[in-house]
């Protein structure tokens, strides 16, 4: 029997970047919807502004003075800072608060092992132990810090136009138009990681690594699909 010819040096090359694509496959794939919603956005966007500045009689911005603009920082820093906050709360409130039959629950039956389990890994610094947190909160804080600074400018633009004077940036943060805004993007993205929370306890989506096993029950917590 012949034997098999050993793969070429280029033939490997191929297979470790197939191999590799398939490992990333689920990162490259959000990450490029991203990439498409961003570059949409961002025509979207610039597109309005102009509308906005002919509407007050102003000269229309190109696309790249656009995507510098305050205005266009602002929406994109408002939705994210919201989105990292979503996602720091579940992982510090899973940290100790339960939902029985999620599987990104913790079992509230399981509290000494959890316990046990903690006084173990103490021997990991600090910040390796919490890095997962303390990456999302500090997401959060910068692009909270760019929402702010940005709508400042863009609400102090948009008062320009209005021959309205410039106001102070305790007053924005201190106005309606900021909260309004903030609140509209928490109160949404907490609705829907709640959603998320309570619907995971009886539905199911077989093969995904998010939901528990099609024939787990409601009360099996904390067990995704393998």
């Amino acid at each position: 029997m012949a034997r098999a010819r050993p793969l070429t040096r280029q033939a490997l090359s191929v297979q470790s970047f197939f191999r590799r694509l398939k490992d990333n496959s689920l990162s490259i794939v959000l990450f490029a919807l991203f990439a498409v919603c961003l570059v949409g956005h961002s025509v979207a966007s610039w597109h309005l502004h102009n509308q906005q500045l002919a509407a007050h009689g102003q000269a229309a911005v190109d696309y790249w003075k656009s995507l510098l603009g305050s205005s266009y920082l602002e929406e994109l820093a408002s939705n994210w800072q919201a989105a990292f906050l979503q996602l720091a709360s579940l992982i510090l409130f899973s940290g100790f608060l339960y939902q029985r039959g999620a599987p990104h629950s913790r079992n509230p039956d399981k509290v000494r092992d959890t316990r046990k389990k903690r006084a173990e890994n103490a021997r990991f610094p600090w910040l390796y132990r919490h890095s997962m947190s303390v990456a999302f909160l500090s997401l959060f804080a910068l692009t909270f810090v760019v929402h702010t600074t940005s709508g400042y400018f863009a609400w102090n633009e948009h008062r320009a136009l209005l021959h309205l004077s410039p106001l102070t940036l305790r007053d924005f943060l201190l106005s309606a138009k900021f909260w309004s805004s903030t609140l509209e993007t928490w109160q949404a993205e907490y609705l829907t990681i709640a959603l998320f929370i309570v619907f995971s306890v009886f539905l199911h989506e077989q093969d995904s690594a998010e939901s528990k096993p099609v024939e787990a029950s409601a009360k099996e917590t904390g067990k995704a699909n393998d």
